[in-house]
């Protein structure tokens, strides 16, 4: 969390870090080729204004698919909606310093965090704001909604609970932030029956009552020297957490205290994905993995040629992963191999969670230099396997 309390060497090293992943790589698959047959672009956006002074081009917003629209958000305009059939523009909403947070929607409500300090919730249909809450912190995780309530978690490591549909403030629990240099981002709050669980700069996991915020448990993650982040949100399945902290390791642990169950020798920023009794997980390291979910023995690894992994889309045979280093990857889930490389250009990378329309198995993303891209995965036609067809065009 890079936290604008902090002190100026801290804020220096993350963008640092954060700037240098996305500016060297090693061309580990260079014969790896953008193969039509497995994805195609279709088309690609540009979103981002003029590029000023300081500006290395990094953009955290995702887009969202919204009744038949992409709703994203970038740094320099703010909130943007368009058809992405036609290109057409339906509203832009300007945010003073630009949408710095993933986006969350319910409801026809879009919420996000602006770099204004502000949180927002916008009708997705006009994008009229509806409300907006002045957290005066940056808030860089995405948000949660859980039964009418929204929670967030802002840079100085505090998370807050609102009521969704008027913005009403009703607890924060405010935790000491981390003195040492941090990692940009933050983990969005799980809720989990009568309890939220969230990860903070310290390195810690705490467990929050949902209705006041007090503290019921914490989990120290983090025992190394540099960044100490826990900012991947955590994942609950079957009365276990799986969680990294930045630069340590991936956890499962158990649901009611925390406690450690197995240890993954690789840290994150991003959640990781459960797929049957499998676990896919992008590391703050360069490499995704795959890993056996019941003892965390790896299966296979994929090493990036450079940068930092966005949050993977899993299909039926493949995981797509963006890289903050200028690729974008499809990758068999079976073997681990490379099966596809798109190339964005030098420092042109992506770091926002990429958007999946299984219907029309549409993949939406935004890179550093602000282009929202489309591809389209082909879909061989049954008993024609030689044969591809478009989902729709």
């Amino acid at each position: 969390m890079n936290a604008a309390g902090l002190p100026a060497m801290a804020v220096v090293l993350a963008a640092l870090v954060s700037f240098s992943a996305g500016c060297a790589g090693r061309n580990i698959h260079k014969n790896l080729k953008a193969d039509p047959k497995l994805l195609v672009r279709k088309w690609v956006f540009q979103t981002h204004g003029p590029f000023l002074t300081g500006d290395r081009g990094v953009e955290y917003s995702n887009p969202i698919l919204v009744e038949g629209a992409l709703v994203f958000g970038n740094s320099s305009t703010g909130l943007v909606s368009i058809y992405p059939k036609t290109l057409q523009t339906r509203w832009v909403l300007p945010v003073p310093e630009g949408v710095i947070s993933e986006l969350a929607h319910e409801k026809g409500s879009v919420f996000f965090g602006g770099g204004d300090g502000f949180l927002y919730c916008v009708n997705a249909d006009n994008g009229r704001v509806l409300w907006r809450y002045d957290l005066h912190n940056p808030m860089v995780s995405q948000p949660t909604l859980s039964a009418g309530r929204l929670f967030v978690t802002t840079t100085d490591d505090t998370i807050y609970a609102f009521d969704a549909g008027t913005g009403k403030w009703l607890w924060h629990y405010k935790r000491r932030s981390a003195q040492s240099s941090t990692i940009f981002g933050a983990s969005a709050p799980l809720v989990d029956g009568s309890e939220v669980l969230a990860g903070l700069s310290d390195g810690y996991l705490v467990a929050l009552s949902i209705n006041d915020g007090q503290l019921k448990w914490e989990r120290k993650l983090h025992f190394g020297a540099k960044f100490t982040d826990v900012d991947a949100h955590p994942v609950l399945e079957n009365g276990i957490i799986y969680i990294p902290s930045y630069d340590g390791v991936l956890y499962a642990l158990k649901r009611q205290n925390g406690e450690v169950i197995w240890r993954f020798d690789a840290g994150g920023s991003k959640r990781v994905h459960i797929d049957g009794e499998k676990i896919y997980f992008g590391s703050s390291d360069g490499s995704i993995y795959a890993i056996q979910k019941n003892n965390a023995k790896q299966l296979w690894k994929f090493e990036m040629d450079g940068g930092a992994p966005t949050q993977m889309v899993v299909t039926d045979k493949h995981l797509i992963v963006g890289s903050s280093f200028q690729y974008l990857y499809m990758i068999d889930k079976n073997t681990g191999l490379g099966v596809y490389r798109y190339n964005a250009g030098d420092g042109s990378g992506f770091s926002g969670t990429p958007a999946y329309d299984q219907n029309v198995r549409r993949l939406y993303l935004l890179s550093g230099a602000g282009n929202l891209y489309a591809f389209m995965l082909r879909t061989p036609i049954p008993n024609r396997p030689h044969v591809l067809t478009d989902a729709y065009d």
